[in-house]
């Protein structure tokens, strides 16, 4: 009967569709419902899942409307005690069955009916708007296994690529697309809509865009943001109305403790954000902490600094995603350190 409707959704168009909605209620309540009636119902409810929210909120309505009857009757009454006994007898002529516009006539009848009457409304509308706009209608849940990539295309023209051992969901709504990177490492090119802003959860904190190009890797120890192009809002704790919001530019990047929610900034060059998505990563003066939680990464086995101060030890090199061993035993050529294979496969990397 009605197509689905867009995301664009105007409010006079959720008026149109309450109405309908409330039709086929009310005709499903009446004598001389049929099967055809009711497949013709499960046509229109089928058409878009929001029909379905609007309809089942109809039946939340009915108590209320039971008041309305209720309060008619005990208006009826004083009058229906001043008629003579044989007009009290003399049956009431039928009147066509019309309950919604019979409704609304008796708003008229008194404040206390139109009071009842908007409380209806306010509870049929503000359910239904509330279910509209909390209703999905883009919906992904994707996981990659060790050493998979993966491209994803959205339907408003974003896409995203999966890194390896990650786990991802999408939800479009009206108003907000939304996205959760449970684990893993994403990159994100986002496409502009000033409408719908497009978030990306995980932990406690947020990054939140219009449209832009930025990374972020959800492994821990930390939380990493790192910005391509555009611009980027970081909440580190998003559930602290007056935490910090970071405001992140081309070549700037954050690192957040996700069990604490600090954060500091880290070093970044525009042109090697999400470069793991051709195999390789090029390190330009990162600092050794980085590098050794990335290779630990690709290698699946830790790789341990011996001491704090090794973590800012800056390197500058190229790693192969696929050879996490081989660059293991490439770095004292390329820094003052010295390193070792651990039993359990891992890494100690010490000072020269």
């Amino acid at each position: 009967m009605n197509k689905p409707l867009p995301p664009g959704m105007a409010p006079d168009t959720l008026v149109d569709l309450h109405e309908t909605a409330a039709e086929w209620f009310t005709r499903r309540q009446e004598p001389g419902w049929t099967s055809a009636d009711e497949r013709a119902l499960n046509a229109w409810l089928q058409a878009d899942p929001f029909h379905r929210e609007v309809f089942d909120s109809m039946g939340r309505t009915r108590q209320l409307f039971g008041q309305l009857k209720q309060y008619r009757a005990q208006q009826q009454a004083p009058a229906q005690a001043a008629l003579s006994p044989a007009a009290r007898a003399r049956p009431a002529t039928a009147a066509p069955a019309q309950p919604w516009r019979g409704w609304w006539r008796a708003v008229a009848r008194g404040p206390a009916f139109a009071s009842i009457l908007a409380g209806v409304l306010v509870l049929a509308l503000g359910g239904g708007w509330y279910a509209w706009d909390n209703t999905a209608r883009y919906s992904l849940d994707v996981a990659t296994a060790r050493g998979e990539v993966r491209d994803i295309d959205l339907p408003d023209g974003s896409h995203i690529a999966l890194n390896w051992d990650s786990t991802l969901k999408v939800r479009y709504y009206p108003r907000r697309r939304e996205v959760v990177l449970d684990q893993g490492e994403a990159f994100f090119q986002v496409s502009a809509d000033a409408a719908r802003p497009f978030t990306v959860d995980s932990g406690r904190s947020q990054v939140k865009v219009v449209g832009t190009a930025f990374n972020v890797r959800a492994a821990p120890p930390r939380l990493i943001v790192k910005v391509r192009e555009g611009k980027v809002e970081v909440c580190p704790d998003r559930a602290a109305p007056d935490g910090p919001v970071l405001v992140l530019g081309p070549a700037s990047g954050v690192s957040v403790d996700p069990s604490t929610a600090q954060h500091v900034s880290v070093p970044v060059s525009a042109d090697t954000v999400g470069d793991w998505r051709n195999g390789q990563l090029r390190f330009k003066r990162s600092p050794l902490g980085e590098v050794a939680q990335e290779v630990a990464r690709y290698l699946g086995r830790p790789v341990t600094l011996a001491g704090p101060e090794l973590a800012n030890l800056p390197v500058s090199a190229y790693f192969s995603t696929s050879a996490p061993d081989a660059f293991m035993e490439l770095l004292p050529d390329i820094a003052p350190v010295r390193v070792r294979r651990q039993p359990d496969g891992g890494w100690m990397i010490s000072r020269r």
